[in-house]
């Protein structure tokens, strides 16, 4: 699991950390799963906060495109 466009899992991003916490979470993994919105199961990838206003804050759709290709906005693979 990591970030599609800065590739930190989230036990490197301390947002996610800090929600594992408060709300018991097993781990920041877990806090991803369960909280944010643009997790893809399918993909096990997401958009952290930071990277997904850096990209505009993209719809849902867009989002599963980059997961699917798995790669970054500006076409770099990961």
């Amino acid at each position: 699991m990591k970030c599609v466009s800065c590739s930190r899992k989230p036990n490197e991003i301390s947002e996610y950390v800090e929600i594992a916490k408060e709300n018991d979470y097993r781990s920041a993994d877990f806090a991803v799963r369960y909280e944010e919105g643009t997790y893809h199961y399918g993909y096990d990838l997401f958009c952290c906060t930071s990277c997904y206003i850096k990209m505009g804050m993209p719809l849902q759709n867009e989002l599963n495109e980059l997961y699917q290709k798995g790669c970054v906005s500006n076409g770099n693979e990961n």
